[in-house]
């Protein structure tokens, strides 16, 4: 196991980022996509990634469609992705190198309390609270990122909720085989990269 650590290096801060680029026109947006691209897919970055990884470090890659990190374990280094067991759902996944967590960062977008909840600061398995038309307080884990609102589980009855309405809750408050492919395949962008396939 690989117990040397990469350099410490700043911690990105998400939400000035995400600041920063709703100010951007949206060539601007696809012109750092496609620089962003390249940069995923550099032959020297892939290099960099595997020399650092070894077979059966622990470790975490980014799901895209659950908006959160996940617990894995590293199994097989392919050419240009590696096989992992994912300890949520005790499934092997092919996931490509740049979904990869190496120096364990916290991911999380941090979030203005008065503005309410971006849908960049939830991710699926949150437990999260809000009023309904009534005043009445409800709390639930999100079950599903919708382009507008959240799909709240609650008791028995599922809600959809705006992201403006939610309000965090700390706790206490409130099968195959086989390998499975996450697509991260940045050469078409207009495909939804990085969501969990079945």
């Amino acid at each position: 196991m690989n117990t040397t650590n990469p350099p410490a290096k700043p911690a990105m801060d998400y939400a000035q980022l995400l600041e920063t680029l709703n100010q951007a026109s949206t060539f601007d947006l696809f012109r750092l996509n496609a620089m962003i691209d390249r940069e995923l897919e550099s032959p020297e970055r892939i290099g960099r990634i595997k020399a650092a990884l070894t077979v059966g470090q622990k470790l975490s890659y980014f799901d895209r469609q659950n908006n959160s990190l996940r617990d894995c374990e590293l199994l097989q280094l392919k050419q240009k992705r590696a096989l992992v067991l994912d300890f949520t759902d005790g499934k092997r996944w092919t996931v490509p190198y740049f979904m990869l967590n190496l120096e364990g960062a916290d991911a999380r977008v941090n979030h203005d309390a008065q503005k309410g909840l971006s849908r960049h600061a939830i991710a699926v398995g949150d437990l999260l609270g809000f009023k309904d038309k009534h005043g009445e307080e409800h709390f639930g884990h999100v079950i599903r990122l919708n382009t507008k609102s959240v799909t709240l589980q609650v008791a028995q009855r599922q809600w959809r909720v705006g992201y403006s309405q939610l309000y965090r809750i700390l706790d206490g408050q409130g099968d195959r085989d086989g390998e499975l492919l996450i697509d991260g395949d940045r050469s078409n962008p207009w495909t939804d990269q990085g969501s969990l396939l079945e």
